[in-house]
């Protein structure tokens, strides 16, 4: 399986070692690769919105998963009943967009739009989270001890 995050802007360097250790963690799973996409330079927020979709569905495989507040909460375990259900080739992109959010565009093309909270985070910390749910899904399907209910 081969696995993308796309993130428009760069992490947050307090989050950086947290983000390397599951970095590397992941890879015992899948092929994973971060992918920094520029944040829009735009003074009016509507067009960096437009500047960074450009970006992102430039990049990004069809039948991607964007992160977005407005989108579907998922428990740890449907995170991981999503990855199981993919065959052992695929290539899945999850996208986290910029600070403002991103275009109607980007959500329009998205196959599938997930929250991790009810609650407005920072897209850095979207980034962390991210990268250790996708570890914990693994860590599900295989029955490793790290997901504790």
């Amino acid at each position: 399986m081969k696995l993308r995050l796309l993130v428009v802007g760069r992490g947050a360097r307090e989050l950086a070692e947290f983000e390397s250790r599951f970095d590397q963690r992941l890879r015992a799973f899948a092929a994973f690769k971060v992918i920094e996409l520029a944040e829009g330079k735009a003074k009016q927020v509507a067009q960096r919105k437009l500047d960074e979709a450009k970006q992102i569905l430039l990049h990004a495989h069809k039948g991607f998963i964007l992160f977005d507040e407005r989108g579907s909460l998922l428990a740890s375990t449907q995170w991981a009943a999503h990855m199981q259900r993919l065959a052992g080739n695929a290539q899945i992109d999850f996208v986290i967009g910029g600070a403002d959010g991103v275009a109607d565009t980007v959500r329009q093309q998205a196959s599938a739009c997930w929250s991790l909270s009810k609650l407005t985070l920072p897209h850095q910390l979207v980034r962390a989270i991210a990268l250790e749910q996708l570890y914990r899904a693994f860590t599900i399907i295989q029955g490793h001890p790290y997901h504790r209910v």
